[in-house]
């Protein structure tokens, strides 16, 4: 029996275009997971002088804006470039740059299983209203998260339709217990369309862990946003460490949504 052919990853010292090209490969070659709904793992994503770059640029705590989720801090990628100079404001941009060129990406690789997605969401005639579909695909969100993450299982915003975030170890301190990684979750004919909280009864009945696709530093996993792709992190405490994640991915733009779906999505 013949091994799978092996897939090459960036050298340190890959130029943007041939890094982009490099990751591109490695994303269209990735077999696609189906179960429980289709997603893609591809490890070592960003290569070696990226991946330093990360650790070099990223924000202090105060530069990250706050939100209500389990003190998650985040900070636009296009915002860092805006505000920094010099080498940093080229580190942004070189990012941001690979990051639009991995959604571009997965969006090939995964178009094919959109359409349950589309199907589900707009009903009969949804590729009459699609047309040609103009995505929101050129930024990236760094984020961390502090504390005791528990993050209930979930489906993301219906605009989001293809979902992108690569695991970042925190070198700078250790956590008190293994990171958890992302688990995604068996639907028993249960589907839910936007990331309206899921009332617990309705969790505990229809949805069952499936597979966890373990934290691992560069590790990228992508899915489908589809009405059954529910996922979320199990509890655990962060102690003084962060939970970092450099996160992307293909949200259709504010026309295009209008078009497509109906007010209650939008």
């Amino acid at each position: 029996m013949s091994s799978a052919p092996a897939i090459a990853t960036p050298r340190a010292d890959v130029g943007l275009h041939e890094a982009a090209a490099c990751i591109r490969q490695r994303i269209l070659q990735t077999p696609v997971r189906t179960e429980p709904f289709p997603h893609l793992v591809v490890d070592e994503l960003l290569p070696d002088a990226v991946r330093r770059g990360l650790d070099e640029y990223w924000p202090e705590r105060a530069r990250m804006g706050q939100t209500n989720c389990m003190f998650r801090g985040e900070a636009r990628v296009s915002r860092l470039a805006a505000v920094s100079s010099g080498s940093e404001r080229a580190f942004w941009e070189v990012l941001r740059s690979l990051t639009t060129a991995v959604n571009r990406a997965i969006r090939i690789r995964l178009a094919k299983y959109s359409v349950i997605k589309f199907y589900m969401m707009a009903g009969p005639g949804w590729q009459r209203r699609l047309e040609t579909p103009v995505y929101e695909d050129d930024d990236a969100l760094l984020a961390h998260y502090t504390g005791i993450v528990d993050l209930p299982v979930h489906i993301d915003h219906a605009r989001l339709v293809m979902n992108a975030f690569v695991y970042l170890e925190d070198r700078d301190s250790r956590t008190p217990e293994p990171l958890r990684g992302t688990m995604l979750y068996r639907s028993l004919g249960f589907a839910w369309p936007t990331n309206a909280e899921i009332p617990r009864p309705l969790r505990e009945r229809f949805l069952r862990e499936e597979v966890e696709i373990g934290w691992r530093d560069n590790r990228l996993l992508a899915y489908v946003n589809g009405p059954t792709s529910f996922h979320g992190v199990p509890r655990h405490d962060l102690g003084v460490g962060r939970r970092r994640l450099l996160m992307c991915g293909s949200l259709l733009d504010q026309a295009t949504t209008a078009r497509i779906y109906d007010e209650t999505l939008r």
